[in-house]
């Protein structure tokens, strides 16, 4: 797509939920993990193609989508308490049914324009507050924008505050709004579980981790499954014969960004790398996928400052899933930190002394199945992000059954890392979405 999107903000308004919060469940408890997440928002951008079926007159098509999805948002915010409301302080969440801000908009381009030539950068126009500084621990907990373009696709675009949903919270809430907007109605659809604080309560003292924003460039790359299969027989090997797709894809996105930090530094640094679990399947007994907070742990692994083969980087993670899985859930309740790191790399990451990497997967998670609002499912998915360096998000190809890697590096960074040939080996960049 040439050029910038222009994007017209036709209405702001507030939605509310369909029904008062009862006066019990007004004081709304945080869990000791969400007392440690990150205070950002994540950024969600589901895209719809104009429906086959359309009767041509895009103003009522409008009208039809904006009124489905603000009676069904009102209706499934009702279940969705919390989210109307707002943080109060470290320890709890006012509901007082706020409601969370909806906003319309209209774009001067036809959606088959980026997709022909996606960019991630573009995606911009589509947030409701100011990307440069996404705090999400002061404003609203939800923020939603509806954009239309003038073809009749759709970008519907949810900020959701890390401070109480994580990745399958939203995922669920995604569920039961789109299922309310198809019925008309939320009854019968499966209703939310917010039992996070009495397995996890608050503490009054935990470690924040500081947030460091950065003007970043994020770009997609896309995984076809005969490449991941060739990648995960070129990393295999006696200790681990036979790596998942998430350590293959992980390693090598590993050791690209390693060899980019070296080139760019003169030489190669040590490197940790934090990696998101899902603590839902660790609780015993398991947590429900429709349980909502955050049920987010991170793994930690470690690379010294020597060169290191792909084979290698599989080992240490599946060393550090390991021990994750035995200790790290006490490790973090123990802590009180989201990130379980020695105070010696703790030193160094102040000094800028040592390469910091984040990584999380989302694949699996039903984003694709579950946006389906009564106009057919999503074209296609992401999770963009330009202020957080050396952040690594995987999600599912529309298929399934290919990976798209979201890699967002400092411009200077990118430039060399999209040229990598050991990536591009196995990676096509921004591929056009069909």
């Amino acid at each position: 797509m040439s050029g910038a999107v222009e994007v017209e903000i036709l209405s702001k308004e507030t939605i509310k939920p369909s029904f008062p919060t009862p006066h019990q469940l007004r004081n709304f408890q945080l869990s000791i993990l969400d007392q440690i997440a990150l205070p950002v928002y994540i950024s969600n951008i589901f895209l719809y193609k104009a429906n086959d079926e359309d009767d041509g007159d895009l103003d009522a098509k409008t009208e039809r989508i904006s009124q489905r999805l603000k009676s069904s948002l009102s209706e499934t915010l009702a279940q969705f308490y919390p989210f109307a409301g707002k943080i109060k302080d470290e320890v709890s969440i006012e509901c007082n049914d706020d409601g969370v801000e909806y906003i319309e908009a209209r774009a001067n381009r036809l959606l088959s324009e980026y997709l022909q030539k996606p960019d991630q950068n573009i995606l911009k126009e589509f947030h409701p507050f100011d990307t440069e500084n996404p705090i999400g621990s002061t404003g609203p907990i939800l923020i939603v924008q509806v954009t239309f373009f003038k073809c009749g696709g759709v970008a519907l675009e949810i900020s959701s505050s890390h401070k109480l949903i994580d990745g399958m919270s939203l995922a669920t809430f995604i569920n039961i709004w789109a299922a309310t907007a198809r019925a008309q109605s939320s009854k019968a659809i499966m209703v939310p579980e917010f039992v996070t604080a009495s397995i996890f309560p608050p503490s009054e003292f935990f470690v924040a981790f500081p947030v460091h924003l950065s003007r970043c460039e994020q770009i997609r790359f896309v995984f076809d499954p005969s490449k991941i299969n060739e990648l995960k027989a070129k990393v295999a090997s006696a200790s681990v014969p036979k790596p998942s797709r998430v350590e293959a894809l992980t390693a090598l996105i590993w050791k690209c960004a390693r060899d980019v930090s070296g080139s760019t530094r003169g030489s190669t640094r040590a490197s940790l790398l934090v990696h998101a679990v899902n603590l839902r399947t660790l609780v015993v007994p398991p947590l429900p996928n429709n349980s909502v907070g955050n049920n987010v742990g991170y793994l930690s692994a470690q690379t010294s400052d020597k060169e290191i083969e792909l084979h290698e980087l599989v080992c240490i993670l599946r060393k550090a899933k390991a021990e994750f899985s035995k200790n790290g859930l006490q490790n973090l309740l123990e802590t009180k930190s989201i990130f379980n790191i020695p105070e010696s790399i703790k030193d160094k990451l102040e000094r800028d002394e040592i390469d910091f990497f984040t990584f999380s997967s989302v694949l699996r998670f039903p984003f694709y199945e579950a946006a389906e609002f009564g106009w057919g499912k999503p074209l296609h998915v992401t999770f963009p992000n330009y202020v957080f360096p050396n952040l690594f998000l995987l999600i599912d190809t529309k298929d399934g059954e290919g990976i798209e890697a979201l890699v967002t590096l400092r411009t200077e960074d990118m430039a060399l890392f999209e040229r990598n040939q050991e990536l591009l080996e196995f990676a096509t960049v921004n591929p056009p979405i069909n």
